[in-house]
This record gives structure tokens, sequence and C-alpha cells, in this order.
């Protein structure tokens, strides 16, 4: 028996703002340009390389595209599992044309926001929220009971 898989998981950082479109039909899409950098050291000198390969992902699941339109930016470090599709289509200069993208379905899929969520006012991430700043905390070393 042969089995087929066609799954793609990336780790990478955003290289610009996700992008939403209306679809024809109805519904929205977003799509994601995802960066993945390879690094290695050259044998002979030592000298340490990179490379970056770009990756289109199109998220057509709808709460996902929201949760990615509202806390996903440019730098955003990210999870996606999706599909490979190739299409081809013809642009507006009238050139055919072909991508590969990783779609992420309407069912199935994921996109996970590694990056810890930042405040825009002081810059502290959403876990101190509602702490007590630490002149506000009690001092704990005082009668402690065992």
């Amino acid at each position: 028996m042969t089995a087929n898989l066609n799954k793609a998981q990336l780790i990478g950082f955003l290289g610009e703002d996700p992008k939403s479109a209306d679809m024809q039909r109805g519904g929205s899409v977003v799509t994601l340009s995802v960066g993945t950098t390879e690094y290695w050291k050259e044998q002979g000198s030592g000298e340490r390389k990179s490379a970056t390969e770009w990756h289109r992902v199109v998220i057509f699941n709808e709460a996902l595209g929201k949760t990615a339109m509202s806390y996903l930016r440019r730098g955003s470090a990210v999870y996606v599992e999706g599909t490979i599709r190739s299409r081809r289509y013809t642009d507006r200069q009238q050139v055919e044309r072909k991508v590969t993208e990783i779609v992420v379905p309407k069912f199935g899929g994921t996109l996970s926001l590694m990056d810890r969520r930042r405040d825009d006012a002081g810059g502290r991430a959403d876990a101190d929220r509602g702490r007590p700043s630490s002149e506000q905390q009690p001092d704990l070393d005082d009668e402690v009971p065992f």
C-alpha cells in the first residue's frame, strides 16, 4: 500500500504585516510572508553564513485569519502548518505565473504565535499586567509563620 502526505511545517518570522482580502464568493483570505533562515559555517574559513527562504502562506480559516490580522506584525515569530499547493494565474500585464504556497485550509491547519504579546503603552509583556510593581509588593520575609 502506498501512502501520501502533503504537509508543511514552518517556524519563521514575518517579513511584512499580514494582508487580508475579500473573496468573490464570500469570506476572506489572509496572506503572510514567512522567512526561514539556515545558518552554517564555511568549511575552510570558518566564516558564518546564512540563507533566508521566503514562503507565501495563505490562510482560509476565518478564526486564524482574524488572529493573524489582530496580533501579527512584521518580525513576529510564527509556527504554521498546512499543505503545499502550486497554482497558475495571469497577472495584470497578462503574464502567466506559477506560485507555490503553504495553504492553511478552512478546516484544519495550524497557526501559532510564538512571540510574547507586548503592551503598546509600556512595552511590558501581558504576563506582567495586573501584578503590583516591586514598590507595592509586600515584603514576604517579615514574620514567616514557619
